[in-house]
């Protein structure tokens, strides 16, 4: 099938010129001789004025070449009706044949991913917005008062207020959240910075499935819900009947602008007159009757004008909003796949060297062992409480001639031990690192014993992981010698069961070629961090390369 490119001023915030329409009699002053049905997916927030619309219009006994015209409205997210249309089977009933998505990324994705469907994927003709509403920062009063008004996405992503955002995958809010964090914490060429990929990591594990159960916190409790992101039109429609109203703020750095397009789809197989049947449906959403209920609805025109029939006291403000420049189809694909490598739940050994040498100074003055421990405190502040996380030290002869010793085994972070949590523990053996320096580098026994350890207990719901952080060679003469660990990694390793080594090398004395033979033999990677500030763009690397592997 014909596939069209998508204009990028459908995107968020962006009207485009409506199609023409083609004029039809819409009595027929008589009987049907058969139905002509129209399927038509809409968003829920849209569904009670376009119902209205559409009852309206089916009042008015619409006809085409004497058949009724009777349209079928169901609603669906607009992340379900894309993966359909790009998963759509021949013939199948579920492909509307207009589409009222709240925001053009959607149909945006359909066309980018229609190349590398299994399958045909529907002719889309994007017209025209239908409303458009904002995306706000939405708070209970309480928690509104310590924002203050002038607040916005920065503030909102820095921690300084308990803070929830969409799932992107499926809340339209979510992804444009996404898109703004990635405006203020991306790399122009599109590759994320390391805040850009802690802040995901953040607010990622604590999204919620939809908007809703944002708002059903503020209902069940406002002094303790957070503050989230979602659009100026469900803050009128909550605000409208809920005991306990949210307050919008309206971000000093600009917004993006949902936009509800009308989608003509476009299948196989489709009925004589389907056409001519949707644009007189078309017409009727386009009236200035329908313009008034989705301006009682909470909605702003295509335009971004509000509207005066705005119920009283709904919580928001009718001037003008400033917008940020539109996205593309490409970027919000980009950040997608960094959200989905950031939120990757992960089981992680961290392994750290702590010979004599990790004394040595580091670019910045530090000492390669504040380097080391300054890098797993970081990590700490931006894992999940879903990971589950162990950390090992490394030198010769810790106890025998074992090369390691365990600080904290490998378990959930939030598990209760010693009094507190596995993460405070984590916290004060990684402050505890750099009193432990002694001995040579134990590096290959040390390897394949922390490799074998996550193997053994290996999650295939989570990354199975060992990051390894060493700052020479292997100086254990007694041990293993890179051959044999090389090939004991290789005929032990199960590609069902992966279990990744990423090696960070600090410091000029360290053998990469070596860290990276290890780190190919088990599907991970070498990483050489010469400078202070390298280990954190390392980390980022890790975690970004965790949607590919083993075969980044």
């Amino acid at each position: 099938m014909k596939r069209v490119a998508l204009p990028l001023g459908v995107l968020l915030g962006v009207a485009a010129a409506a199609a023409t329409t083609v004029v039809a009699l819409r009595g027929w002053g008589g009987t049907c001789t058969g139905e002509l049905p129209v399927n038509l997916a809409v968003t829920a927030n849209m569904e009670r004025p376009v119902r209205a619309v559409v009852e309206e219009f089916q009042a008015d006994k619409p006809a085409v070449d004497g058949r009724c015209v009777r349209v079928k409205v169901a609603v669906k997210a607009a992340s379900a009706v894309a993966t359909e249309l790009v998963n759509v089977l021949p013939g199948g009933t579920r492909t509307p044949n207009v589409w009222l998505p709240d925001s053009g990324l959607w149909p945006a994705r359909v066309l980018q991913q229609a190349s590398s469907a299994s399958a045909p994927v529907p002719e889309l003709d994007i017209r025209g917005s239908l409303a458009s509403s904002p995306l706000v920062i939405a708070a209970s009063m309480p928690l509104a008062e310590k924002l203050g008004e002038a607040t916005g996405w920065r503030k909102l992503i820095q921690g300084g207020v308990p803070a929830v955002i969409g799932d992107p995958t499926s809340a339209t809010e979510g992804l444009a959240t996404l898109m703004l964090i990635r405006s203020l914490l991306g790399n122009n060429d599109g590759t994320p910075r390391p805040e850009l990929v802690e802040t995901l990591m953040k607010v990622g594990h604590n999204a919620v499935p939809a908007m809703r159960d944002a708002f059903a916190k503020v209902e069940q409790d406002p002094l303790t819900a957070p503050a989230f992101s979602t659009t100026e039109q469900s803050v009128i429609a909550h605000n409208g009947g809920a005991a306990n109203r949210v307050s919008v703020r309206y971000a000093e750095e600009g917004t993006l602008n949902m936009d509800h397009p009308l989608v003509r789809v476009r299948s196989r197989g489709e009925p004589a007159g389907l056409d001519r049947a949707l644009d007189l449906l078309e017409d009727a959403l386009r009236a200035p009757a329908a313009a008034k209920r989705f301006g009682a609805a909470g909605f702003r025109d295509p335009h971004g004008a509000a509207s005066a029939s705005w119920p009283e006291g709904n919580g928001v403000r009718p001037a003008a909003v400033k917008l940020v420049p539109t996205p593309t189809p490409d970027q919000a694909a980009e950040v997608l796949r960094t959200f989905s490598a950031a939120t990757l739940d992960a089981r992680m050994l961290a392994v750290i060297d702590v010979s004599g040498s990790m004394q040595a100074r580091a670019g910045n003055g530090q000492t390669r062992m504040e380097l080391a421990r300054d890098a797993a405190l970081t990590a700490l502040g931006v894992l999940p409480d879903s990971t589950q996380l162990g950390l090992w030290i490394f030198s010769t002869n810790h106890s025998g001639s074992q090369d390691w010793t365990q600080l904290v085994g490998l378990g959930p972070l939030m598990e209760r031990m010693n009094g507190g949590t596995r993460r405070d523990a984590l916290k004060a053996a990684a402050a505890s690192l750099t009193g432990r320096t002694r001995g040579a580098t134990g590096l290959y026994d040390t390897a394949l014993a922390a490799w074998r350890t996550v193997r053994a207990d290996h999650d295939p719901t989570k990354v199975n992981s060992v990051v390894l952080i060493t700052d020479g060679r292997n100086e254990d003469q007694q041990g293993l010698d890179l051959a044999g660990l090389l090939q004991t990694l290789r005929a032990e390793a199960n590609p069902a069961q992966p279990v990744p080594i990423i090696l960070i090398g600090l410091g000029p004395e360290v053998d990469m070629e070596v860290l990276q033979q290890i780190g190919t033999a088990t599907g991970g990677k070498a990483y050489a961090a010469r400078e202070a500030g390298d280990v954190r763009g390392v980390l980022v690397d890790a975690v970004i390369q965790r949607r590919c592997r083993p075969n980044c």
